[in-house]
């Protein structure tokens, strides 16, 4: 190798490490949680706060979450948005945790949200039978991938926090044998996409 070309590659590595550096030890632009905006109740709904299990806990660690049961007229759900900004690890792909859980997908299709697509599973596990809808969201945009998901993050990173909000994870769940009216729901709790 020519002298000249060993001086690029020692300056490239160099430049990489401590780009890489920056990226890690730097402080990305920490905004407000916008989970305080989420709301307990409104005119159609009302909701109780959940304590999170023991593993989700552990999973979770230092991310925020927001764990309840909301009531939509004759319809009840469970509700579980994580905000990852403080722990980028907790949120992953909710089909990993559900299997892991035990559930068996038995059918996942996309369905239209405010501003983007949700994924809609139906699941089962010894006998019970659950729907699920999540989506992740950077309060402009909604999508149910978790590659998309680790691409807006990386970049956020990269940008120190100038790029966009930190994507938000939101799970509904099922919680009796009777399946909500995810449509209804959807189009009338405006505050699912405020966040």
């Amino acid at each position: 190798m020519h002298g000249n070309t060993k001086l690029i590659l020692w300056i490239a590595l160099l430049s990489a490490i401590v780009f890489s550096a920056a990226v890690k030890w730097a402080p990305v632009k920490e905004e407000k949680s916008r989970l305080q905006r989420i709301p307990i109740a409104g005119s159609l709904y009302a909701s109780q706060a959940l304590p999170l299990s023991q593993t989700e806990s552990s999973v979770f660690g230092q991310a925020r979450v927001i764990k309840r049961f909301y009531r939509f007229g004759r319809h009840g759900f469970m509700m579980i948005v994580v905000d990852g900004s403080a722990n980028r690890h907790a949120v992953h792909d909710p089909l990993y945790c559900l299997r892991g859980d035990g559930w068996q997908i038995n059918t996942r299709e996309e369905i239209a949200i405010d501003g983007g697509a949700a994924d809609l599973l139906r699941l089962s596990r010894k006998g019970v039978k659950r729907e699920a809808v999540f989506w992740y969201s950077d309060s402009s945009s909604r999508h149910a991938s978790i590659i998309r998901y680790w691409l807006q993050t990386t970049l956020r990173r990269l940008t120190f926090g100038q790029s966009a909000l930190e994507p938000v994870m939101v799970i509904l769940q099922s919680t009796g044998d009777e399946k909500p009216d995810w449509r209804t729901i959807l189009d009338q709790c405006g505050f699912l996409f405020e966040i």
